[in-house]
Protein backbone atom coordinates (compact mmCIF):
# COMPACT_ATOMS: atom_id res chain seq x y z
CA UNK A 1 0.00 0.00 0.00
CA UNK A 2 2.68 2.45 0.70
CA UNK A 3 4.58 1.69 -2.27
CA UNK A 4 1.21 2.41 -4.91
CA UNK A 5 0.11 5.28 -2.59
CA UNK A 6 3.78 6.67 -3.39
CA UNK A 7 3.75 6.10 -6.69
CA UNK A 8 0.29 7.48 -7.12
CA UNK A 9 1.22 10.62 -5.55
CA UNK A 10 4.65 11.03 -7.25
CA UNK A 11 2.86 10.55 -10.62
CA UNK A 12 0.15 13.11 -10.00
CA UNK A 13 2.80 15.66 -8.50
CA UNK A 14 4.69 15.40 -11.64
CA UNK A 15 1.36 15.79 -13.84
CA UNK A 16 1.08 18.97 -11.88
CA UNK A 17 3.97 20.64 -14.27
CA UNK A 18 1.16 20.70 -16.73
CA UNK A 19 -0.42 23.58 -14.61
CA UNK A 20 2.22 26.23 -15.46
CA UNK A 21 1.45 26.34 -18.64
CA UNK A 22 -2.59 26.56 -18.16
CA UNK A 23 -4.88 29.48 -16.91
CA UNK A 24 -4.47 30.30 -13.24
CA UNK A 25 -6.73 28.77 -11.31
CA UNK A 26 -8.27 26.52 -13.91
CA UNK A 27 -7.93 23.75 -11.85
CA UNK A 28 -8.36 24.46 -8.48
CA UNK A 29 -9.09 20.55 -7.51
CA UNK A 30 -5.96 19.61 -8.68
CA UNK A 31 -4.44 20.54 -5.49
CA UNK A 32 -6.91 18.95 -3.24
CA UNK A 33 -6.24 15.38 -4.47
CA UNK A 34 -2.73 16.22 -4.38
CA UNK A 35 -2.03 17.23 -0.86
CA UNK A 36 -4.42 14.55 0.38
CA UNK A 37 -2.35 12.09 -1.55
CA UNK A 38 0.74 13.30 0.11
CA UNK A 39 -0.51 13.10 3.62
CA UNK A 40 -2.43 9.44 2.51
CA UNK A 41 1.41 8.36 1.36
CA UNK A 42 3.14 9.80 4.07
CA UNK A 43 0.74 8.81 6.99
CA UNK A 44 0.85 4.77 5.35
CA UNK A 45 4.61 5.27 5.92
CA UNK A 46 4.29 6.10 9.44
CA UNK A 47 2.14 3.67 10.49
CA UNK A 48 4.34 0.81 8.91
CA UNK A 49 7.25 1.80 10.67
CA UNK A 50 5.37 2.06 14.18
CA UNK A 51 2.15 1.25 13.60
CA UNK A 52 -1.50 2.85 14.09
CA UNK A 53 -1.52 4.17 17.84
CA UNK A 54 2.01 6.00 17.22
CA UNK A 55 1.11 6.72 13.79
CA UNK A 56 -1.92 8.86 15.04
CA UNK A 57 -0.14 10.45 17.87
CA UNK A 58 2.41 11.85 15.58
CA UNK A 59 0.10 12.81 12.91
CA UNK A 60 -2.14 14.60 15.45
CA UNK A 61 0.39 15.94 17.42
CA UNK A 62 1.73 17.80 13.69
CA UNK A 63 -1.68 19.02 12.55
CA UNK A 64 -2.42 20.66 15.95
CA UNK A 65 1.11 22.46 15.35
CA UNK A 66 0.92 23.50 11.74
CA UNK A 67 -3.05 24.22 12.11
CA UNK A 68 -2.36 26.19 14.98
CA UNK A 69 0.54 28.58 13.06
CA UNK A 70 -2.33 28.71 10.52
CA UNK A 71 -5.09 30.46 13.03
CA UNK A 72 -2.65 32.56 14.30
CA UNK A 73 -1.16 34.05 11.18
CA UNK A 74 -5.38 34.02 10.08
CA UNK A 75 -5.16 36.27 13.29
CA UNK A 76 -2.13 38.73 13.10
CA UNK A 77 -0.42 38.08 9.75
CA UNK A 78 2.42 36.10 11.14
CA UNK A 79 4.72 33.45 10.83
CA UNK A 80 3.15 32.67 7.11
CA UNK A 81 2.91 35.87 5.60
CA UNK A 82 3.75 35.94 2.44
CA UNK A 83 3.64 32.15 2.24
CA UNK A 84 0.06 31.32 2.31
CA UNK A 85 -0.99 28.64 0.34
CA UNK A 86 -3.23 28.94 -2.68
CA UNK A 87 -5.03 25.97 -1.99
CA UNK A 88 -9.13 26.02 -2.74
CA UNK A 89 -11.32 27.94 -0.45
CA UNK A 90 -13.76 24.90 -0.70
CA UNK A 91 -11.90 22.60 1.07
CA UNK A 92 -12.22 24.67 4.78
CA UNK A 93 -13.46 23.53 8.12
CA UNK A 94 -16.33 25.74 9.57
CA UNK A 95 -16.20 27.34 6.06
CA UNK A 96 -13.43 29.18 7.56
CA UNK A 97 -10.50 26.99 8.75
CA UNK A 98 -8.11 26.25 5.79
CA UNK A 99 -7.82 21.91 6.28
CA UNK A 100 -4.75 21.68 3.02
CA UNK A 101 -1.52 24.06 4.47
CA UNK A 102 -1.42 21.99 8.03
CA UNK A 103 -1.82 18.92 5.40
CA UNK A 104 0.63 19.73 3.47
CA UNK A 105 3.07 20.50 6.16
CA UNK A 106 2.39 17.58 7.76
CA UNK A 107 3.09 15.41 4.71
CA UNK A 108 6.33 17.21 3.87
CA UNK A 109 7.55 16.80 6.99
CA UNK A 110 6.84 13.36 7.47
CA UNK A 111 7.92 12.36 3.90
CA UNK A 112 11.48 14.87 4.51
CA UNK A 113 11.82 12.51 8.13
CA UNK A 114 11.58 9.49 5.85
CA UNK A 115 13.97 10.04 3.49
CA UNK A 116 16.66 11.72 5.65
CA UNK A 117 16.13 8.44 8.04
CA UNK A 118 17.23 6.13 4.59
CA UNK A 119 19.90 8.41 3.57
CA UNK A 120 21.58 8.89 7.22
CA UNK A 121 20.46 5.49 9.23
CA UNK A 122 23.81 6.51 11.63
CA UNK A 123 22.00 9.83 12.80
CA UNK A 124 20.82 10.44 16.17
CA UNK A 125 17.74 11.37 17.42
CA UNK A 126 18.72 15.79 17.42
CA UNK A 127 20.56 15.05 14.12
CA UNK A 128 18.05 13.48 12.09
CA UNK A 129 15.60 16.19 13.14
CA UNK A 130 18.21 18.79 11.82
CA UNK A 131 18.35 17.43 8.62
CA UNK A 132 14.37 16.91 8.96
CA UNK A 133 13.80 20.14 9.38
CA UNK A 134 16.35 21.35 6.37
CA UNK A 135 14.51 19.36 3.84
CA UNK A 136 11.25 20.38 5.09
CA UNK A 137 12.14 23.85 4.93
CA UNK A 138 14.47 23.98 1.49
CA UNK A 139 11.37 22.40 0.43
CA UNK A 140 9.08 25.31 1.02
CA UNK A 141 10.93 27.57 -0.23
CA UNK A 142 11.90 25.45 -3.48
CA UNK A 143 8.05 25.95 -3.36
CA UNK A 144 7.15 29.58 -3.32
CA UNK A 145 6.20 30.15 -6.49
CA UNK A 146 3.88 27.28 -6.67
CA UNK A 147 2.74 27.68 -3.22
CA UNK A 148 1.96 31.69 -3.54
CA UNK A 149 -1.95 32.99 -3.05
CA UNK A 150 -1.55 33.71 -7.01
CA UNK A 151 1.04 31.25 -8.77
CA UNK A 152 4.15 32.75 -9.09
CA UNK A 153 4.44 31.94 -12.75
CA UNK A 154 1.84 34.72 -13.42
CA UNK A 155 4.77 37.01 -12.95
CA UNK A 156 3.69 37.46 -9.05
CA UNK A 157 6.30 38.59 -6.36
CA UNK A 158 5.77 36.98 -2.74
CA UNK A 159 8.11 39.57 -1.81
CA UNK A 160 6.08 42.18 -2.39
CA UNK A 161 8.31 45.61 -3.44
CA UNK A 162 11.12 43.85 -0.86
CA UNK A 163 9.43 45.22 1.89
CA UNK A 164 8.50 41.35 2.74
CA UNK A 165 11.64 39.94 2.74
CA UNK A 166 12.49 40.05 6.72
CA UNK A 167 8.71 38.73 7.42
CA UNK A 168 9.04 35.98 4.99
CA UNK A 169 12.20 34.94 6.27
CA UNK A 170 10.75 34.98 9.61
CA UNK A 171 8.11 32.92 8.61
CA UNK A 172 10.58 30.16 7.15
CA UNK A 173 12.63 30.58 10.47
CA UNK A 174 9.73 29.74 12.16
CA UNK A 175 8.61 26.94 10.14
CA UNK A 176 12.10 25.08 10.19
CA UNK A 177 12.05 25.56 13.64
CA UNK A 178 8.78 24.11 14.60
CA UNK A 179 9.35 20.88 11.95
CA UNK A 180 12.68 20.44 14.48
CA UNK A 181 11.29 19.86 17.34
CA UNK A 182 8.19 18.00 15.43
CA UNK A 183 10.47 15.78 13.46
CA UNK A 184 12.14 14.57 17.36
CA UNK A 185 8.61 12.61 18.12
CA UNK A 186 8.69 11.11 15.06
CA UNK A 187 9.81 7.47 15.45
CA UNK A 188 13.36 6.15 13.95
CA UNK A 189 13.18 3.48 12.05
CA UNK A 190 16.45 1.17 13.55
CA UNK A 191 16.06 -1.13 11.00
CA UNK A 192 16.62 1.49 7.98
CA UNK A 193 19.67 0.55 5.81
CA UNK A 194 21.51 3.03 3.10
CA UNK A 195 20.67 0.46 0.26
CA UNK A 196 16.98 0.27 0.64
CA UNK A 197 14.66 2.02 -1.50
CA UNK A 198 12.56 4.93 -0.09
CA UNK A 199 9.16 5.46 -1.29
CA UNK A 200 9.43 8.53 0.73
CA UNK A 201 11.96 9.89 -0.98
CA UNK A 202 11.14 9.31 -4.36
CA UNK A 203 7.75 11.74 -3.17
CA UNK A 204 9.73 14.35 -2.23
CA UNK A 205 12.05 14.45 -5.30
CA UNK A 206 8.95 14.26 -7.49
CA UNK A 207 7.65 17.70 -4.96
CA UNK A 208 11.21 19.32 -5.51
CA UNK A 209 11.04 18.43 -8.94
CA UNK A 210 7.63 20.47 -9.45
CA UNK A 211 8.49 23.39 -7.82
CA UNK A 212 11.83 23.69 -9.51
CA UNK A 213 9.86 23.72 -12.69
CA UNK A 214 7.77 26.17 -11.45
CA UNK A 215 10.80 28.75 -10.57
CA UNK A 216 12.28 28.29 -14.11
CA UNK A 217 8.93 28.82 -15.67
CA UNK A 218 8.75 32.34 -13.59
CA UNK A 219 12.79 32.82 -14.58
CA UNK A 220 12.26 32.14 -18.33
CA UNK A 221 9.13 33.93 -18.69
CA UNK A 222 10.63 37.03 -17.18
CA UNK A 223 13.35 37.49 -19.44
Amino acid sequence: MSTLSAVLAAAWTLGGVLLLFGEAGSHPWWDVVWVLLLAVTAYVGLVAVEGLSRARLCAGVVLVVFGGMVVFTALTGWPFGPLRFAGPTALRLGNAFPLLPPLLCFALLSLSQRAAGVAFPALGVGGLALVTSGLFTLTLLNGLAFLAKVRLWWLWNPWGDGAAILPGLAGLAALALAAFFLARIYPVDSALKLSRWSAAGGVLIAVNGLFFAGNGVVFFVRL
